[in-house]
């Protein structure tokens, strides 16, 4: 097993042995068995143990696991913990899937932490042939039935330390045989056996009733993942190319801007493929978008759909517009160099001349100069407002408008209109309208960038001062 194991370091995790890996303990059969190996082969080892505080055992668990780190004679203990229970409720997400969030940015923070080759874990074959069936009940593409990697890197959690599963070729009938010859004593987590949980389930009764059709069913069902990881080595690079074609903007891990028209003339079958590696590139830990969410996605893609959106599932949405079509993170404010956009219910002040930087891509410069100072070029860059000095008191506030607001633009002798009705009228894509960022003195809006200033505090004849604004991308 030793030497199979040094050989998947190898061949599969990129490991060399020359620096650190931090390996996720919980004293179990499978991160025990990881922790000896890697003790057996030299390789220094951080362990760390985390207490998702679920169970009141967890404290002298990690006691124990300190003990044997100490004994093995790894480079270091690291202890962490968080309520998950509490992390599921304000992340509105199961409590496996907080466990799991918890404890890998507590993993991958400890990596960084002490410059680790990479971030270990135990998943085994059996885990792999559970994770293939949880995709496969939940309506997955081909990304969920190839199942886990030996090696693989998630943005959620660092974007340079990789996650490795070095056991992931030994079923679970091996480790408990390597535990008994080599004395090793697992703990037992009792939440291992609650049928609350669905990977439980799958274990405990789904799987035995499919062992009686077919004794050899994990056997299949590994080999599978195997064969589609394959088939995906083939498809990905298609898939990256034609996404790099049809994609006009994106900000990493926030959203993907496409070409609507592009991505219309995508047949059906490559469009499911492209837009499932976007979801990929965005979110690439992500497990919760179903096959029938994507689906719907491109029913409403390859139709005449100009706006609304489409919630996929994970905090993954669709938002279409005439021109573009956008896939985001729902917290995410959408950049546009075109169309200014600032977070939602964030107020930005500038109390006299000079800058405000106004959210992650912008910022409002002001000045005052004299009338005659207007270069002749003045009209020409829709970003800049030259306004009525005397016309306008600060401090100037700047927010995206609320629902019902009015605005008067110049050239309509005064007369005002919603500013929803406005940015429909000016072609401003659905997405981007909520966060459309206005000018205000007072209660008065004076300026929406790159739109129109407010006819109140246009330059007149008898005008000597004039408040040059000025937005400019970051």
């Amino acid at each position: 097993m030793l030497e199979k194991f040094k050989q998947t370091l190898q061949m599969h995790c990129g490991i060399k042995g020359d620096k650190p890996v931090v390996v996720g303990v919980s004293g179990g059969a499978d991160s025990l068995t990881l922790f000896h190996l890697f003790i057996r082969l030299k390789i220094p080892v951080w362990v760390v143990y985390f207490d998702h505080q679920l169970r009141p055992e967890s404290k002298k668990e990690s006691l124990i696991v300190q003990q044997l780190a100490e004994a093995w004679k790894a480079e270091g203990f690291i202890a962490g913990q968080e309520d998950v229970r509490r992390l599921a409720e304000q992340t509105r997400c199961s409590v496996e899937a907080a466990a799991r969030q918890a404890r890998y940015r507590f993993l991958f923070k400890t990596a960084e932490e002490f410059n680790a080759a990479a971030v270990a874990v135990g998943h085994t074959a059996d885990d792999q042939v559970e994770t293939v069936l949880m995709h496969l009940i939940r309506g997955s593409g081909l990304d969920g039935l190839s199942g886990m990697d030996y090696r693989t890197i998630i943005r959620d959690f660092s974007p340079t330390v990789p996650l490795i599963r070095p056991l992931l070729g030994f079923w679970r009938t091996e480790i408990e045989q390597y535990c008994r010859q080599n004395g090793l004593q697992p703990l037992q987590d009792v939440t291992n056996q609650s049928l609350k949980f669905t990977r439980n389930r799958i274990r405990h009764e789904l799987i035995p009733q499919l062992q009686v059709y077919n004794p050899r069913i994990k056997n299949r069902l590994w080999t599978m993942s195997r064969v589609v990881k394959d088939h995906l080595q083939v498809i990905k690079p298609i898939a990256k190319k034609t996404l790099h074609e049809v994609c006009v903007e994106s900000r990493e891990g926030e959203w993907l801007a496409f070409s609507a028209s592009r991505l219309k003339e995508l047949p059906g079958e490559m469009l499911s493929i492209v837009l499932r590696e976007a979801i990929h590139v965005l979110k690439p830990a992500s497990e919760d978008i179903s096959w029938q969410s994507t689906n719907l996605a491109i029913a409403e893609i390859q139709s005449d759909r100009r706006t609304g959106v489409i919630q996929l599932g994970d905090g993954v949405e669709l938002l279409f517009s005439q021109e573009r079509i956008y896939l985001r993170n729902e917290t995410s404010v959408i950049f546009d160099a075109r169309f200014p956009n600032i977070p939602l219910g964030e107020e930005y002040t500038l109390s006299s001349t000079g800058e405000v930087k106004l959210g992650k891509d912008w910022f409002l410069q002001a000045e005052v100069v004299n009338v005659e100072q207007i270069p002749p070029t003045w009209k020409e860059d829709r970003f800049e407002a030259w306004l009525d000095a005397q016309k306008v008191k600060f401090p100037l506030k700047i927010r995206a408008w609320k629902p019902g607001e009015r605005f008067r633009p110049l050239g309509m002798s005064g007369r005002s209109v919603k500013i929803a009705d406005f940015l429909t009228e000016k072609k401003v894509p659905r997405p981007l309208r909520s966060g459309y960022p206005l000018v205000f003195s007072g209660e008065e809006a004076i300026w929406l960038p790159g739109l129109q200033i407010a006819d109140p505090v246009r330059i007149a004849q008898n005008t000597q001062w004039v408040l040059h604004l000025k937005l400019i991308r970051v």
